[in-house]
Protein backbone atom coordinates (compact mmCIF):
# COMPACT_ATOMS: atom_id res chain seq x y z
CA UNK A 1 0.00 0.00 0.00
CA UNK A 2 0.59 3.51 -0.73
CA UNK A 3 0.72 5.77 2.80
CA UNK A 4 1.67 9.75 3.06
CA UNK A 5 4.41 10.94 5.79
CA UNK A 6 6.38 14.09 6.39
CA UNK A 7 9.55 13.34 6.23
CA UNK A 8 11.00 17.53 6.29
CA UNK A 9 9.82 20.81 5.98
CA UNK A 10 7.44 21.04 3.20
CA UNK A 11 8.73 17.37 2.23
CA UNK A 12 6.12 14.55 1.81
CA UNK A 13 7.37 11.47 1.46
CA UNK A 14 4.61 8.29 -0.44
CA UNK A 15 6.12 5.19 1.32
CA UNK A 16 4.99 1.78 0.25
CA UNK A 17 4.78 -1.13 2.10
CA UNK A 18 2.24 -3.87 3.24
CA UNK A 19 -0.97 -2.80 4.94
CA UNK A 20 -0.75 -5.57 7.31
CA UNK A 21 -3.04 -8.65 8.60
CA UNK A 22 -5.28 -7.62 10.95
CA UNK A 23 -5.29 -9.14 14.48
CA UNK A 24 -9.05 -10.95 16.13
CA UNK A 25 -10.19 -7.92 17.04
CA UNK A 26 -8.60 -5.45 14.63
CA UNK A 27 -9.93 -4.53 11.06
CA UNK A 28 -8.44 -3.18 7.51
CA UNK A 29 -10.36 -0.49 6.26
CA UNK A 30 -9.44 0.60 2.18
CA UNK A 31 -9.60 4.08 2.61
CA UNK A 32 -11.27 6.15 -0.02
CA UNK A 33 -10.97 10.07 1.08
CA UNK A 34 -8.88 11.20 3.69
CA UNK A 35 -9.26 15.38 4.39
CA UNK A 36 -6.07 17.85 5.15
CA UNK A 37 -6.29 19.26 8.64
CA UNK A 38 -4.68 22.31 10.13
CA UNK A 39 -2.60 20.21 12.14
CA UNK A 40 -1.06 18.29 8.66
CA UNK A 41 -0.27 21.72 7.26
CA UNK A 42 1.48 22.68 10.57
CA UNK A 43 3.78 19.39 10.22
CA UNK A 44 4.26 19.98 6.36
CA UNK A 45 5.15 23.62 7.06
CA UNK A 46 7.05 23.07 10.42
CA UNK A 47 8.14 19.40 10.67
CA UNK A 48 8.31 19.71 14.69
CA UNK A 49 10.11 16.46 15.86
CA UNK A 50 12.96 14.41 14.42
CA UNK A 51 11.25 11.40 12.96
CA UNK A 52 9.25 10.90 10.10
CA UNK A 53 5.27 11.74 10.87
CA UNK A 54 2.03 10.06 9.78
CA UNK A 55 -0.34 12.16 8.00
CA UNK A 56 -4.49 12.36 7.84
CA UNK A 57 -7.14 11.67 10.17
CA UNK A 58 -10.31 12.62 9.10
CA UNK A 59 -11.20 9.27 6.70
CA UNK A 60 -13.89 7.57 5.57
CA UNK A 61 -13.90 4.29 3.28
CA UNK A 62 -14.94 0.50 3.56
CA UNK A 63 -14.21 -2.29 5.32
CA UNK A 64 -11.81 -4.45 3.63
CA UNK A 65 -10.36 -7.33 5.99
CA UNK A 66 -12.01 -7.70 9.26
CA UNK A 67 -10.38 -9.62 11.75
CA UNK A 68 -11.46 -12.97 12.59
CA UNK A 69 -13.11 -12.10 15.88
CA UNK A 70 -15.41 -9.50 14.76
CA UNK A 71 -18.71 -10.34 13.19
CA UNK A 72 -20.52 -6.93 12.92
CA UNK A 73 -18.83 -5.28 10.64
CA UNK A 74 -19.14 -6.50 6.43
CA UNK A 75 -16.30 -6.43 4.02
CA UNK A 76 -17.47 -3.48 1.48
CA UNK A 77 -19.42 -1.87 4.50
CA UNK A 78 -18.96 2.43 4.69
CA UNK A 79 -16.75 3.35 7.76
CA UNK A 80 -15.04 6.40 9.27
CA UNK A 81 -12.33 5.82 11.30
CA UNK A 82 -12.20 7.49 14.95
CA UNK A 83 -8.36 8.04 15.42
CA UNK A 84 -8.82 8.19 19.11
CA UNK A 85 -10.81 5.96 21.45
CA UNK A 86 -10.90 5.30 25.20
CA UNK A 87 -10.05 2.09 27.15
CA UNK A 88 -13.31 1.73 28.90
CA UNK A 89 -11.27 0.44 31.51
CA UNK A 90 -9.60 3.06 33.59
CA UNK A 91 -10.78 4.43 36.47
CA UNK A 92 -12.23 7.75 34.62
CA UNK A 93 -14.05 5.71 31.77
CA UNK A 94 -15.70 3.42 34.68
CA UNK A 95 -16.99 6.59 36.43
CA UNK A 96 -18.86 7.19 33.12
CA UNK A 97 -16.07 9.91 31.71
CA UNK A 98 -14.47 8.34 29.10
CA UNK A 99 -13.48 12.19 27.88
CA UNK A 100 -11.20 11.91 30.54
CA UNK A 101 -9.83 8.38 30.05
CA UNK A 102 -6.01 7.52 31.43
CA UNK A 103 -4.91 5.49 28.38
CA UNK A 104 -6.51 7.08 24.85
CA UNK A 105 -5.58 4.48 22.10
CA UNK A 106 -4.69 6.37 18.69
CA UNK A 107 -3.23 4.79 15.61
CA UNK A 108 -1.85 8.17 14.68
CA UNK A 109 1.34 7.90 16.23
CA UNK A 110 2.71 5.54 13.80
CA UNK A 111 -0.25 5.02 10.71
CA UNK A 112 -1.19 7.42 8.48
CA UNK A 113 -4.58 8.12 7.81
CA UNK A 114 -3.56 9.76 5.00
CA UNK A 115 -2.87 6.01 2.87
CA UNK A 116 -4.77 3.24 0.38
CA UNK A 117 -5.28 1.16 3.69
CA UNK A 118 -5.69 1.91 7.39
CA UNK A 119 -5.42 -1.46 10.19
CA UNK A 120 -7.17 -0.32 13.56
CA UNK A 121 -8.62 -2.32 16.73
CA UNK A 122 -12.23 -2.57 15.96
CA UNK A 123 -13.16 -0.43 18.35
CA UNK A 124 -12.41 2.76 16.25
CA UNK A 125 -14.43 1.62 12.96
CA UNK A 126 -17.74 3.36 12.76
CA UNK A 127 -20.26 2.09 10.19
CA UNK A 128 -22.71 4.74 8.08
CA UNK A 129 -25.26 4.95 5.18
CA UNK A 130 -26.29 7.68 3.12
CA UNK A 131 -23.52 9.74 2.75
CA UNK A 132 -20.73 9.38 -0.24
CA UNK A 133 -16.95 9.34 1.20
CA UNK A 134 -16.40 12.83 0.46
CA UNK A 135 -19.27 13.62 2.68
CA UNK A 136 -18.22 11.29 5.71
CA UNK A 137 -14.62 12.65 6.15
CA UNK A 138 -16.50 15.92 6.96
CA UNK A 139 -17.91 13.53 10.03
CA UNK A 140 -14.36 14.52 12.14
CA UNK A 141 -14.68 18.11 12.20
CA UNK A 142 -17.97 17.91 12.63
CA UNK A 143 -17.69 16.01 15.65
CA UNK A 144 -15.14 18.51 17.01
CA UNK A 145 -17.29 21.16 16.59
CA UNK A 146 -20.27 19.08 18.44
CA UNK A 147 -17.89 19.11 21.32
CA UNK A 148 -17.43 22.72 21.14
CA UNK A 149 -20.76 23.38 20.97
CA UNK A 150 -21.37 20.98 23.95
CA UNK A 151 -19.11 22.65 26.31
CA UNK A 152 -20.58 25.98 25.00
CA UNK A 153 -24.07 24.68 26.43
CA UNK A 154 -25.55 26.76 23.78
CA UNK A 155 -29.40 27.98 24.27
CA UNK A 156 -32.27 29.34 21.77
CA UNK A 157 -32.11 32.91 21.57
CA UNK A 158 -28.53 33.98 22.70
CA UNK A 159 -26.14 35.70 20.73
CA UNK A 160 -22.72 33.47 19.58
CA UNK A 161 -19.53 35.42 18.62
CA UNK A 162 -17.47 32.41 16.69
CA UNK A 163 -13.79 33.72 16.47
CA UNK A 164 -11.76 31.67 13.40
CA UNK A 165 -13.95 30.60 10.47
CA UNK A 166 -12.25 27.65 9.47
CA UNK A 167 -13.76 24.66 9.05
CA UNK A 168 -14.18 24.12 13.08
CA UNK A 169 -15.74 27.86 13.04
CA UNK A 170 -18.05 26.93 10.27
CA UNK A 171 -19.55 23.98 11.36
CA UNK A 172 -20.04 25.98 15.10
CA UNK A 173 -21.78 28.63 12.94
CA UNK A 174 -23.91 26.04 11.59
CA UNK A 175 -24.87 23.94 14.93
CA UNK A 176 -25.05 27.66 17.08
CA UNK A 177 -27.91 28.71 14.06
CA UNK A 178 -29.33 25.15 14.40
CA UNK A 179 -29.88 25.78 18.14
CA UNK A 180 -31.62 29.08 17.38
CA UNK A 181 -29.05 31.81 18.05
CA UNK A 182 -30.56 34.95 17.59
CA UNK A 183 -27.50 36.27 16.26
CA UNK A 184 -23.92 34.35 15.13
CA UNK A 185 -21.33 36.51 14.66
CA UNK A 186 -18.31 35.34 12.87
CA UNK A 187 -14.97 36.93 13.28
CA UNK A 188 -11.95 36.22 11.24
CA UNK A 189 -9.31 38.14 8.85
CA UNK A 190 -7.83 38.09 5.46
CA UNK A 191 -10.82 38.37 4.02
CA UNK A 192 -10.30 40.27 1.06
CA UNK A 193 -8.60 36.62 -0.08
CA UNK A 194 -10.11 34.06 -1.73
CA UNK A 195 -10.27 31.74 0.80
CA UNK A 196 -11.57 34.66 2.51
CA UNK A 197 -14.46 35.49 0.40
CA UNK A 198 -15.40 31.84 0.49
CA UNK A 199 -15.27 31.83 4.07
CA UNK A 200 -17.94 34.74 4.38
CA UNK A 201 -20.26 33.24 1.91
CA UNK A 202 -20.00 29.86 3.76
CA UNK A 203 -20.78 31.53 7.18
CA UNK A 204 -23.49 33.64 5.83
CA UNK A 205 -25.16 30.37 4.14
CA UNK A 206 -24.31 28.66 7.41
CA UNK A 207 -26.24 30.94 9.36
CA UNK A 208 -23.80 34.21 10.38
CA UNK A 209 -26.34 37.15 11.14
CA UNK A 210 -22.85 39.22 11.52
CA UNK A 211 -19.28 39.02 9.96
CA UNK A 212 -16.34 41.58 11.39
CA UNK A 213 -12.71 41.52 9.82
CA UNK A 214 -10.66 41.68 12.56
CA UNK A 215 -7.91 43.07 10.00
CA UNK A 216 -10.48 46.53 9.99
CA UNK A 217 -9.14 48.88 12.11
CA UNK A 218 -11.66 49.55 14.93
CA UNK A 219 -13.27 45.99 14.22
CA UNK A 220 -14.32 45.72 18.64
CA UNK A 221 -15.30 49.31 18.54
CA UNK A 222 -18.27 48.35 15.82
CA UNK A 223 -18.61 44.90 17.36
CA UNK A 224 -19.68 46.56 20.75
CA UNK A 225 -21.52 49.17 18.92
CA UNK A 226 -23.68 46.58 17.59
CA UNK A 227 -24.26 44.24 20.34
CA UNK A 228 -23.66 46.46 23.28
CA UNK A 229 -24.50 43.61 25.67
CA UNK A 230 -22.24 41.51 24.27
CA UNK A 231 -22.35 38.10 23.42
CA UNK A 232 -23.60 35.31 25.91
CA UNK A 233 -21.35 32.41 24.13
CA UNK A 234 -18.06 32.98 22.54
CA UNK A 235 -16.83 30.22 20.91
CA UNK A 236 -12.74 30.40 20.11
CA UNK A 237 -11.08 28.36 16.97
CA UNK A 238 -8.68 30.93 16.58
CA UNK A 239 -5.04 31.15 17.58
CA UNK A 240 -4.73 31.72 21.63
CA UNK A 241 -3.46 35.39 20.78
CA UNK A 242 -7.21 36.12 20.09
CA UNK A 243 -8.86 35.44 23.05
CA UNK A 244 -8.18 38.60 25.14
CA UNK A 245 -9.98 40.83 23.48
CA UNK A 246 -13.17 38.75 22.86
CA UNK A 247 -13.47 39.22 26.87
CA UNK A 248 -14.56 42.90 26.08
CA UNK A 249 -17.30 41.56 23.60
CA UNK A 250 -18.67 38.39 26.72
CA UNK A 251 -22.25 39.90 28.25
CA UNK A 252 -22.10 39.14 31.98
CA UNK A 253 -21.78 35.81 32.98
CA UNK A 254 -20.99 34.64 29.53
CA UNK A 255 -19.47 31.55 28.34
CA UNK A 256 -16.36 31.68 26.17
CA UNK A 257 -14.81 27.92 25.17
CA UNK A 258 -11.46 27.62 23.18
CA UNK A 259 -10.47 25.37 20.49
CA UNK A 260 -7.96 26.71 19.02
CA UNK A 261 -4.32 25.66 18.95
CA UNK A 262 -1.05 27.59 18.53
CA UNK A 263 1.87 25.19 17.78
CA UNK A 264 4.51 27.67 19.23
CA UNK A 265 4.49 28.16 22.92
CA UNK A 266 2.38 30.92 23.37
CA UNK A 267 1.07 32.50 26.60
CA UNK A 268 -1.43 35.18 27.30
CA UNK A 269 -2.69 38.11 29.83
CA UNK A 270 -6.09 39.49 30.84
CA UNK A 271 -7.74 41.32 33.42
CA UNK A 272 -8.48 38.94 36.23
CA UNK A 273 -10.41 41.41 38.54
CA UNK A 274 -12.68 41.90 35.02
CA UNK A 275 -13.08 38.44 34.52
CA UNK A 276 -14.52 38.04 37.84
CA UNK A 277 -16.44 40.66 38.34
CA UNK A 278 -18.15 39.88 34.79
CA UNK A 279 -18.50 36.13 36.56
CA UNK A 280 -17.42 34.76 33.19
CA UNK A 281 -16.12 31.33 32.39
CA UNK A 282 -13.26 30.08 29.59
CA UNK A 283 -13.33 26.26 29.14
CA UNK A 284 -11.10 24.10 26.71
CA UNK A 285 -12.47 21.72 24.03
CA UNK A 286 -10.54 19.08 23.37
CA UNK A 287 -12.12 16.34 21.30
CA UNK A 288 -10.16 13.73 22.08
CA UNK A 289 -11.39 10.41 22.41
CA UNK A 290 -13.85 11.19 19.56
CA UNK A 291 -17.51 10.99 20.00
CA UNK A 292 -20.29 12.38 18.26
CA UNK A 293 -20.14 10.32 14.96
CA UNK A 294 -23.74 9.22 14.85
CA UNK A 295 -25.14 12.59 15.23
CA UNK A 296 -22.64 13.84 12.67
CA UNK A 297 -23.65 11.76 9.88
CA UNK A 298 -27.43 12.10 10.99
CA UNK A 299 -26.62 16.18 10.07
CA UNK A 300 -24.49 15.85 6.79
CA UNK A 301 -26.93 13.00 5.51
CA UNK A 302 -29.66 15.42 6.32
CA UNK A 303 -27.71 18.65 4.52
CA UNK A 304 -28.96 20.70 8.04
CA UNK A 305 -25.34 22.89 6.77
CA UNK A 306 -25.00 22.88 2.93
CA UNK A 307 -22.31 21.54 3.29
CA UNK A 308 -20.77 20.50 0.52
CA UNK A 309 -19.72 23.92 -0.51
CA UNK A 310 -16.88 23.62 2.40
CA UNK A 311 -15.36 21.09 0.11
CA UNK A 312 -13.62 23.49 -2.04
CA UNK A 313 -10.28 20.75 -3.49
CA UNK A 314 -9.60 17.31 -4.61
CA UNK A 315 -6.76 15.70 -5.69
CA UNK A 316 -5.53 12.20 -5.93
CA UNK A 317 -2.40 11.14 -3.89
CA UNK A 318 -0.46 11.27 -6.57
CA UNK A 319 -1.23 15.71 -6.67
CA UNK A 320 -0.27 15.48 -2.65
CA UNK A 321 2.37 18.10 -2.75
CA UNK A 322 0.20 20.62 -4.69
CA UNK A 323 -2.83 19.49 -2.23
CA UNK A 324 -0.94 20.69 0.32
CA UNK A 325 0.29 24.17 -1.51
CA UNK A 326 -3.25 25.06 -1.91
CA UNK A 327 -4.53 24.20 1.41
CA UNK A 328 -2.09 26.35 2.34
CA UNK A 329 -2.82 29.06 0.11
CA UNK A 330 -5.27 32.02 0.83
CA UNK A 331 -5.32 33.04 -2.72
CA UNK A 332 -6.61 29.47 -3.63
CA UNK A 333 -9.61 29.26 -2.24
CA UNK A 334 -9.22 26.42 0.11
CA UNK A 335 -11.25 25.79 2.95
CA UNK A 336 -11.40 21.82 2.90
CA UNK A 337 -8.68 20.23 0.90
CA UNK A 338 -9.55 16.19 0.38
CA UNK A 339 -7.13 13.52 -0.89
CA UNK A 340 -9.05 10.74 -2.54
CA UNK A 341 -7.59 6.87 -3.32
Amino acid sequence: MKSAWITGKRTIEVKEEAYGKPGPDEVVVQINTCGICGTDLHFYRDFPQKGPIPLGHEVAGAVYEPGGAVTDLQIGQSVVVQNHVSCGSCEPCLQGRPAHCRNIQTYMDDRAGMAEYLRVPKEMVVPYSELDFSEAALAEPLTVALDVVQRARLEPFQDVCISGPGIIGLFCTGLAAAAGASNVAVLGRSFRSERGRRRIEAAKSMGATEIFDTDERGWLKEAKREFPEGFHKIIVTSPPRTIPPLFDLASFGADIVFNGISFAEEAITFNANAFHFKKLTLAASHAIPNWGFPLAFKLLSQDVFKHKKLITHSFPLEQIEEAFITAGSAEQGAIKVLITF
